[in-house]
């Protein structure tokens, strides 16, 4: 069964409300959905979606953000539950360091032209705030529409805050992985490359290398994103060795936020590097995952 393993709603910095999104996925020709919001997901996400789902299988998910090094790393969780009070504080606290710091963009915003606050930006979906969704929000009127404006922007703005992006989410990445396992999920290092990004670039995400999966390995990753839009050939056959090197779960995702007249369209569905089979994989992970962990694994229809 086909399934796009990396996408976004309004819940974060997407585009598209949870039931637009389960839409979209139905309307693509996926047989299975799941969202990996930024560092958010919640008992009502899941359920909303997993109505909208109705019988197609829809696995929770998430899209944590750490660092590594003193850069930007990115770490997805399936087959977490969303209720998990451990899971539920991390997300409080990443919450309230974001609106600190939206606030902070916000004030630096207003002096280019922004006229609006902080709850004009809150997700029209959950009534959930994030930084990044403000920037990207912000970009449509205040950069006339062009990318590379924003994106100096971005880094302007951190600079008079006298912050870097990985400041903004300061959590390690062994931390989220032991999160992402307590929550009863399994663990996927999101395009661990990027060569391709223009955005990955500037915002100083991590590159990883073998030592860096290595590492991560050790401390109990599950899998490699090997298959997206930021790789290059030479990245994803890098990293699909280094899967097979480590025994990981190779998965495959578009990273799709939604249509953008800044960001351009969306990739779900152009996007096409995604093994027929990878729901299969996911779930026998899962079922791999949760019977070491002595606890009966979720089977979701």
């Amino acid at each position: 069964m086909k399934l796009d393993a990396h996408c976004h709603t309004d819940c974060s910095d997407g585009y598209l409300s949870i039931e637009d999104r389960i839409k979209m996925i139905r309307e693509i020709g996926f047989d299975a959905a799941t969202i990996t919001d930024h560092d958010f997901v919640s008992e009502e996400q899941v359920m909303r979606a997993r109505a909208a789902a109705g019988s197609m299988p829809f696995i929770p998910g998430i899209e944590l953000t750490l660092a590594h090094e003193g850069k930007p790393v990115h770490l997805l969780g399936f087959y977490i539950d969303p209720g998990n009070i451990e899971l539920q504080r991390h997300i409080a606290r990443v919450q309230n360091l974001d609106q600190a710091y939206t606030t902070m963009l916000l004030e630096i915003f207003r002096k280019q032209g922004a006229t609006f606050g902080l709850k004009n930006l809150i997700s029209p979906s959950l009534h959930t705030c994030y930084s990044l969704g403000l920037i990207k929000r912000l970009g449509l009127g205040l950069f006339k529409n062009k990318k590379e404006l924003l994106i100096e922007a971005i880094l302007d703005a951190f600079d008079q805050l006298g912050v870097r992006y990985a400041d903004l989410a300061p959590w390690p990445v062994q931390g989220g992985i032991r999160l992402i396992h307590n929550s009863g999920g399994f663990s996927v290092l999101a395009h661990p490359g990027g060569i391709n990004c223009e955005e990955m670039r500037k915002l100083d995400f991590l590159p990883h290398d073998g030592s860096h999966i290595k590492r991560y390995f050790e401390w109990g990753l599950d899998g490699i994103e090997v298959f997206c839009p930021s790789h290059s050939r030479e990245e994803t056959k890098f990293y699909s060795e280094l899967a097979a090197k480590y025994n990981l779960l190779v998965t495959a995702g578009s990273d799709c936020h939604g249509n953008c007249s800044i960001f351009g369209p969306t990739a779900m569905g152009i996007f096409s590097d995604i093994p027929q089979n990878l729901y299969e994989e996911m779930l026998t992970r899962h079922q791999i995952h949760t019977e070491r962990q002595g606890k009966a694994p979720v089977i979701i229809n």
